[in-house]
């Protein structure tokens, strides 16, 4: 069972704090280790400090309440940069973040990966894991963290995107910099900085209930389809939304309200770009949760058909 339902048993949260919340829970000090369990979404919306704003798990934002350091104007929405803090009063769940401080940039975890062969990078330096509840902020420094272990480039993603642990057993963890951007068009993110097209080993797509269940019940499409074609096409020419203006408007209380799939493009270099599908067309991507892009209804459609063709679950 994903992390998710076992926090909200505990904790009897919201969901969606939830379903945005650790990808992996923070082995105990003495390990010293950046290996993670499977677990979902990420973490640093827990606590975080955004352009001086404190924010805890008790203070995200609702239904139609943005942080006001988000901006969007004709170049696109810009995300501000931000510090992660593990504040005090948030220790349940502070052990949950996984997260690591680079040149002054916050690099969260997204996915972990044990079949990628050749994509580890040059030495960056050494995380300390050394951060945690009661770590000052002067202890908010470049090679600081919560988790501890030797940092990467990942060949063929910009270091300011994308960096990456590794463990003796072989688990390469993925970190991402989803902050201090501004992007407009989907394709700044899926071209630009994920190199979806031309890229793509294989598809598959599980229901939402599978992926939070952690059951692997995983159904396989054909990535020469015009259907996939045709839904890349338009992931990476809509622009995109803030996720928290959306479920305003739609009338949801959180964006995971109307989460149906996940969606996973296998990429050849053996990572995976691992999108969450909503109702209505909203996709986001599992590793930037503020932002979504709304596909046609007719292409989204014919997706979705797709994968009831497949012998995949409906809706």
């Amino acid at each position: 069972m994903k992390n998710e339902r076992l926090l909200d048993a505990l904790g009897k949260m919201d969901e969606d704090l939830i379903a945005e919340a650790a990808p992996g829970r923070k082995p105990p000090k003495k390990a010293k280790t950046a290996a993670w369990v499977k677990w979902g979404a990420l973490a640093a919306c827990l606590c975080m400090i955004v352009a001086g704003g404190i924010w805890k798990l008790s203070t995200l934002p609702t239904k139609g309440e943005l942080p006001s350091e988000y901006t969007v104007s004709e170049e696109g929405i810009t995300i501000p940069a931000m510090e992660v803090s593990l504040s005090k009063e948030a220790t349940a769940m502070a052990d949950m973040i996984g997260f690591f401080i680079y040149e002054g940039r916050c690099y969260v975890y997204y996915e972990n990966f044990t079949e990628v062969e050749g994509i580890v990078g040059e030495y960056l330096g050494t995380v300390t894991g050394m951060i945690d509840e009661w770590t000052p902020e002067e202890g908010y420094v470049d090679f600081a963290g919560s988790i501890g272990g030797d940092i990467y480039s990942v060949k063929g993603y910009a270091p300011e995107f994308m960096l990456c642990t590794k463990e003796a057993n072989g688990v390469i963890s993925m970190y991402i910099c989803n902050n201090g951007i501004t992007v407009k068009y989907g394709k700044e993110l899926y071209e630009d900085r994920l190199h979806l097209s031309g890229n793509i080993a294989g598809v598959q797509f599980e229901s939402r209930e599978s992926w939070f269940y952690s059951k692997e019940e995983l159904y396989v499409l054909d990535k020469e389809e015009a259907y996939i074609r045709e839904f890349i096409e338009k992931l990476d020419a809509e622009e995109f939304l803030l996720c928290q203006d959306v479920a305003a408007k739609e009338g949801w209380q959180h964006m995971v309200d109307s989460e149906i799939y996940h969606l996973y493009f296998n990429m050849k270099d053996g990572t995976k770009i691992h999108l969450r599908l909503h109702e209505d067309g909203y996709v986001r991507f599992q590793g930037m949760w503020d932002l979504c892009v709304k596909i046609p209804e007719e292409s989204y459609g014919r997706l979705l058909d797709a994968f009831k063709q497949s012998g995949g679950p409906s809706e």
